[in-house]
């Protein structure tokens, strides 16, 4: 068995597509199926479903997947330690990361791991925390950074950052109160609201504490889901709803034709909250993903 044939399977496995695996690998297509053939041939057994709308793994090649992921990152651990032997540290990590820590928390982390580790490259996916959870689960990557704490035994959690979120809304609504001012929950039930996406850390966290007051998210009137912070900033400042969001996010300069929005916080709610590297307990991780994981423990 070839580890390059390995890595082309689990390429393919992971973007569904012989011809986008080939692109991502810088193979050309007929190379990636035979890599994807020796493998069948060897192990006697069809990987891979090969169907007129796309391609999905048998049985067989989501056991192979499984353990591939694990082959793959012992083999490029040993890699690492030469290389780490020899003076020289590179590669690339790929990390999946909802918005408030991508922002916010990301650039300071690479920025530190790139002083020890010059020749290492990153790229950066922009996703949900449950899209981040997903990921991690199907081992479409090694770990990522949420705002919300998803219960599965499979995970592990790093708290990384303190946050705390707060209630934005139009200037014309509650005329009696200033930015930073408390309001309470029953005031705002009859108002207009504008929300993340479901899956976002943001609206799990606002649920979870609603719903630990006895109060159901539904209730309120929601007129848009929005997965673009900047863009429900301005909707509220256009005075389309009140929002909740990260006070990491606020600019109390932002001005939307000539309007502002104002910030307000809950009384009678707990909307502070963490956010998380988190990985999979029984896959080994990658080992630039070990080193850069071991880089965020010790700064946070």
């Amino acid at each position: 068995m070839d580890i390059r044939q390995l890595k082309t399977f689990v390429e393919v496995a992971r973007v569904r597509s012989f011809s986008k695996a080939a692109e991502s690998l810088f193979l050309t297509q007929p190379t990636v199926s035979n890599h994807v053939q020796s493998l069948e041939k060897e192990f006697d057994t069809i990987l891979i479903n090969r169907l007129s709308k796309g391609l999905t793994l048998t049985d067989a090649g989501q056991l192979l997947y499984q353990n591939a992921l694990d082959i793959i990152n012992t083999y490029e651990t040993a890699r690492y330690q030469l290389d780490s032997y020899k003076g020289k540290v590179e590669g690339h990590l790929e990390i999946s990361a909802s918005s408030v820590p991508r922002k916010h928390l990301l650039p300071i982390l690479i920025h530190s791991f790139l002083e020890k580790y010059p020749d290492v490259s990153f790229s950066i996916s922009d996703k949900d925390s449950r899209q981040v959870i997903e990921e991690i689960l199907i081992g479409d990557t090694d770990f990522g950074f949420v705002g919300a704490l998803y219960k599965t035994r499979n995970l592990a959690y790093i708290p990384v950052m303190e946050d705390n979120l707060v209630l934005i809304s139009p200037e014309d609504f509650f005329p009696d109160h200033e930015n930073l001012m408390s309001i309470s929950l029953d005031m705002i039930v009859d108002y207009p609201f504008i929300f993340r996406e479901e899956g976002s850390g943001t609206r799990e966290s606002v649920r979870l504490s609603m719903e630990s007051k006895g109060f159901n998210l539904e209730r309120l009137k929601t007129v848009a889901w929005i997965e673009d912070v900047e863009a429900i900033k301005r909707m509220v400042a256009l005075g389309v709803g009140l929002s909740f969001i990260s006070e990491k996010d606020i600019d109390c300069g932002d001005i939307v034709e000539g309007r502002r929005y104002k910030v307000l916080r809950l009384d009678d709610l707990d909307l502070s909250r963490k956010f998380y590297l988190v990985h999979h307990k029984s896959r080994q991780l990658s080992p630039i993903g070990e080193s850069f994981k071991s880089s965020v423990k010790s700064l946070v």
